[in-house]
């Protein structure tokens, strides 16, 4: 595969060496299993129902894609994360979008760039990690597995803004939870299409466990999901499909350098 363009400027740079690294694409049986097809619908985790990330143990089904009877749609990924804590997780967060070099280690072959619409948040040092990347607009352009570079405005938002318990955050139960609306950018061809996303983190033995899930056709506002498709229209499920795939890449890669990274760059911000 290509890789994303580089500057000779990027070359300078301390963390460039990850760029250079063979990308992890995650495990070909998990790459097997999205041809599998969609899921029965009542294994689905609906919106209205996200606390339930909270249970112990694992739901239904925490790997697949459904196409819902409301014309919306799911995907849903697990990954785990060795040595890898809530508090790396949250940093990643904070401190990748602030240049796009950081962002094309992630995937360094998809991901072709990211702009802060406020980086003055992601360097305000009075701020903890978590805080930084709260309420942050993160403009990004990737191939997130259409074979286009498409153009994501990725709107991140607090636990408790986003209806979730934030009580049980840094318990037994979640070490990180990182939520957003997303729009992905149409064109001619394709309607903007409106996202939910949510990495849910806990902890588990040798690290921690991150369990994703993206509700197309949705987005929440002042805590509550809202429907924001035409209720004649059904989500392709050739996109959920794509995107499931390029999930399991992007996180797979980072699960792998996350701990070195941040052993590495953690106090790097310039």
């Amino acid at each position: 595969m290509k890789k994303v363009p580089v500057t000779n400027s990027d070359k300078e740079k301390s963390y460039f060496k990850y760029y250079l690294k063979k990308i992890n694409e995650g495990p070909i049986e998990k790459h097997a299993k999205v041809s599998d097809g969609i899921l029965d619908n009542s294994t689905a985790l609906r919106i209205h129902d996200r606390n339930d990330l909270f249970n112990e143990g694992y739901l239904s089904e925490e790997f697949g894609q459904w196409q819902l009877e409301d014309g919306t749609a799911l995907i849903a990924n697990k990954t785990f994360f060795p040595n890898v804590t809530g508090e790396m997780f949250d940093w990643w967060f904070a401190w990748h979008p602030i240049d796009r070099l950081r962002y094309a280690i992630w995937d360094n072959e998809d991901h072709y760039d990211v702009n802060l619409e406020d980086p003055s948040k992601a360097l305000d040092f009075s701020l903890s990690m978590r805080e930084r990347h709260w309420g942050s607009i993160h403009y990004i352009w990737e191939d997130i597995g259409t074979g286009n570079v498409d153009l994501l405005k990725i709107s991140f938002k607090r636990p408790s803004e986003f209806g979730y318990d934030e009580s049980k955050v840094d318990t037994a139960l979640c070490n990180a939870l990182i939520c957003a609306n997303v729009l992905v950018y149409g064109n001619d061809k394709m309607p903007d299409v409106p996202v939910v996303m949510t990495h849910f983190l806990r902890p588990v033995k040798g690290g921690s466990e991150l369990r994703s899930r993206f509700w197309f056709g949705w987005q929440i506002i002042d805590g509550h999901p809202v429907k924001s498709i035409p209720d004649d229209l059904q989500i392709p499920i050739a996109g959920p499909e794509a995107l499931l795939k390029h999930n399991i890449k992007e996180f797979s890669n980072l699960a792998e350098i996350l701990p070195l990274v941040y052993k590495e760059e953690k106090d790097n911000w310039i």
